[in-house]
């Protein structure tokens, strides 16, 4: 229970599944996929495994490239069947789809599927408690920031809260975002956009703050944010749309060593959801 655990994910989609990038109108040819394997080679070079939290669609797509990262080592999980907001959709759908998803990357990878994320993190309490009775071990789609589109408050009552942004109820866990109080609000620090839009001076001494304090962190981000192809330019974007599409793209990377070098110097011990929830460590009530 002492130990400081930091997770790294990814969702694995493609670029033309980026918001503003679908509500634009505009067809990528480039799925900026390469974006994948640039992430898990810095993490190799760290013996840190990810977790991909995939698309069906590029799961089938990208059979191959995700079947070398799980044989090395690397975790499987679900992002749904389609890249759209979850808390839209009616509960009957969100559970054939998600039976469907689920049964499509078993079949294709060979290995049980027990993590989900929700696209854009869209997730409530009903919604959760379909994962746990299709059999998902976890779920990492708790966000705490009132600026995000398309989320909601999700209700954890009967869950214990043993560490961190850890929270569990009969074997069933919830991985949430890190966030960092600014003032009297809820920054999230654990990548994405966020952690790249933002100057190093202030995203920066932000996480050093939270890695003091607290015994928990994850970061994730998408391919195209460390893709190596040219970013192509898109018509009729609204302006923080550009924004958040172009900006700190070319020293993500640097940036995503830095965070790293940060955790290791703390003391965090680098493991995967499927771990710590399997080994069933927290899998206790805390008064």
């Amino acid at each position: 229970m002492n130990s400081k655990y930091a997770f790294f994910t990814i969702d694995v989609e493609s670029f033309s599944d980026t918001e503003c990038v679908a509500g634009s109108g505009y067809c990528s040819k480039d799925d900026m996929l390469d974006g994948l394997q640039t992430y898990i080679d810095v993490l190799n070079k760290y013996n840190i495994k990810a977790t991909m939290f995939t698309l069906k669609d590029v799961a089938s797509k990208y059979k191959g490239l995700l079947s070398e990262f799980i044989s090395g080592g690397h975790k499987l999980a679900l992002h749904g069947n389609r890249h759209v907001p979850m808390i839209d959709m009616p509960l009957s759908r969100f559970k054939r789809e998600t039976i469907h998803a689920k049964n499509v990357l078993e079949d294709i990878f060979g290995v049980k599927v027990r993590g989900f994320r929700a696209p854009f993190f869209s997730m409530d309490r009903a919604r959760l408690d379909i994962l746990q009775s299709l059999g998902f071990l976890y779920d990492s789609s708790l966000t705490e920031f009132s600026h995000a589109r398309h989320t909601t408050h999700v209700n954890l009552d009967g869950f214990s809260n043993p560490q961190g942004r850890i929270f569990v109820k009969d074997g069933f866990y919830e991985f949430g975002n890190s966030v960092e109080k600014v003032f009297d609000s809820s920054f999230p620090i654990s990548g994405g956009g966020y952690m790249r839009l933002s100057p190093w001076f202030f995203s920066g001494s932000l996480l050093g703050k939270h890695l003091k304090r607290n015994d928990y962190y994850m970061f994730y981000l998408h391919p195209f944010e460390l893709s190596n192809h040219k970013m192509p330019y898109i018509k009729n974007l609204k302006i923080h749309d550009m924004i958040y599409l172009y900006s700190g793209i070319s020293g993500y990377k640097t940036r995503l060593e830095r965070i790293i070098d940060n955790l290791t110097k703390e003391g965090y011990t680098f493991s995967t959801f499927e771990d710590v929830a399997e080994k069933n460590m927290f899998n206790q009530k805390t008064e």
